[in-house]
């Protein structure tokens, strides 16, 4: 049996990848690169597979603009590697906005991009870099926190992310080292992020200090967790399969505002199988789950059993207990004013203010100055008036449509694009939209319409950005 660290990587990687495009038929792949040695292993291993599993690569690069020229040196060392490799190379922008939320902000904003450019390229998967370290520490990080059997199923290998595209991790049952090795047997270097030294931050705590001590007791340890992560994600796929069994005789309706139960035989069963079941429904409705913590299903499912009544359940979602029902339902507002922010006119190019933001839009921005998004200018059809043209800034109105950028021209309902992009059923209403005398150009913090990107044909670019507004 061979010892080249390189060709077990690569062994892993065809496998999984193989069962990926046996299962789903796809070919696309966008290989989120950040550099670092794990993602730097992931994309040699995925070239070398390429060809003979018949897929479809590119490389995408996300550029944290809080690392100064650390980040620009990373963004640097992808493009030209993805050169050398001969593979499409896309690379954006991001800017932190919240210190004390940066990991958090950082990780949306990352797959949220990632997505976008997966839509763009026609993907079917977007590949990520996690290996078996990143299982047990994260693993061992929600021990800490205390967390259920779902928590301790640590990292999915795959999980969905949007409709037809998944996201992969083919470097989950390879160590960090093993990945490490595999670079060195190619001679390929990789860039080191300094940030993940750091001790002051959870992750790096656990990584640096945790688990070398936990490792003097158990020199396995990381994979025994690995180990406890994979019986824990199988007893949650039995226990998801026969609580879905269950749901059919207790569901009455589903729909993307409501979900009703029957209130008898939902609580005739023990509260931990009505999570279960609860968690089932939810998702079947296309709720997001991000918002949901332990302690919220664990409430929900009590109060089938209380008196008759509306009760927030947080997520934007309250439980109507009737006599016989059990409803879910958009949260009624508490302190929210009774009526939406009223329009207001966008000058272009101009500032104006709307609840608690400022949108600015600039023609033709140096390529410094930040923007949210940036579209084709000749691509509007302003509202014009005595004062110039201008976009208008509203909530969502009743029929709205919206064609994303990248579904190719094809639109859905502003409210299907909403849930679809995991906004809390009680925040949908209140998402600022701009628009022009066509429809909606760009909703706020989301996605810009298909028509409005810009080409190479364009000529003049307008761009776009939310600024807080303080108190």
């Amino acid at each position: 049996m061979t010892t080249d660290p390189a060709f077990a990587v690569r062994h892993r990687v065809r496998s999984f990848l193989g069962r990926w495009r046996r299962r789903t038929g796809g070919s696309g792949i966008v290989l989120a690169v950040s550099g670092g040695g794990d993602s730097v292993a992931l994309l040699r291993a995925s070239c070398e597979v390429a060809e003979e599993l018949g897929l479809r690569l590119s490389v995408a690069h996300l550029h944290h603009g809080a690392r100064g020229e650390e980040a620009d040196r990373d963004a640097q060392f992808v493009t030209e590697l993805a050169s050398q490799l001969g593979l499409p190379m896309d690379l954006g922008h991001w800017r932190p906005e919240r210190a004390a939320h940066f990991e958090a902000d950082a990780r949306q904003a990352r797959y949220g991009w990632l997505l976008d450019i997966a839509r763009q390229r026609s993907a079917q998967a977007v590949a990520v870099g996690h290996t078996s370290d990143d299982q047990a520490e994260t693993v061992l990080h929600r021990i800490v926190r205390g967390t259920g059997i779902r928590g301790l199923a640590g990292i999915p290998p795959r999980r969905h992310l949007a409709e037809g595209v998944e996201l992969i991790r083919p470097l989950l049952t390879t160590t960090r080292d093993e990945a490490r090795a595999s670079l060195n047997a190619l001679e390929q270097p990789w860039q080191d992020d300094a940030s993940n030294a750091d001790v002051n931050r959870t992750r790096t705590l656990i990584r640096h200090e945790m688990l070398p001590k936990l490792a003097t007791i158990n020199p396995k340890v990381r994979e025994a967790l690995n180990r406890l992560a994979q019986s824990s994600r199988d007893a949650a796929r039995q226990t998801e399969r026969q609580a879905a069994s269950l749901a059919r005789a207790i569901v009455v309706t589903i729909e993307p505002f409501e979900i009703t139960l029957r209130r008898d035989r939902l609580a005739a069963f023990p509260r931990s199988v009505r999570v279960e079941i609860l968690r089932v429904v939810w998702r079947r409705a296309g709720w997001p789950e991000r918002s949901m913590s332990s302690d919220r299903w664990q409430r929900m499912a009590a109060l089938v059993t209380r008196d008759q009544g509306r009760y927030a359940i947080g997520a934007g979602v309250d439980l109507l207990l009737g006599p016989e029902r059990v409803r879910l339902v958009p949260q009624a507002p508490v302190h929210a004013p009774s009526t939406p922010p009223a329009s207001a006119l966008l000058p272009i190019p101009g500032t104006e203010v709307w609840a608690d933001c400022r949108i600015v839009s600039e023609i033709d921005p140096a390529p410094e100055t930040p923007s949210d998004e940036r579209i084709d200018l000749d691509a509007l059809d302003p509202f014009l008036d005595a004062s110039g043209a201008h976009l208008v800034i509203s909530t969502p109105l009743p029929g709205d449509r919206f064609a994303p950028l990248g579904m190719g021209g094809r639109s859905m309902t502003l409210t299907d694009f909403l849930r679809g992009r995991r906004v809390p059923l009680g925040d949908r209403g209140r998402v600022p939209v701009v628009r022009d005398r066509r429809g909606v150009i760009w909703v706020v913090g989301h996605r810009i319409a298909d028509r409005v990107r810009r080409t190479p044909g364009t000529r003049r670019v307008l761009g776009l950005r939310r600024e807080a507004v303080g108190p």
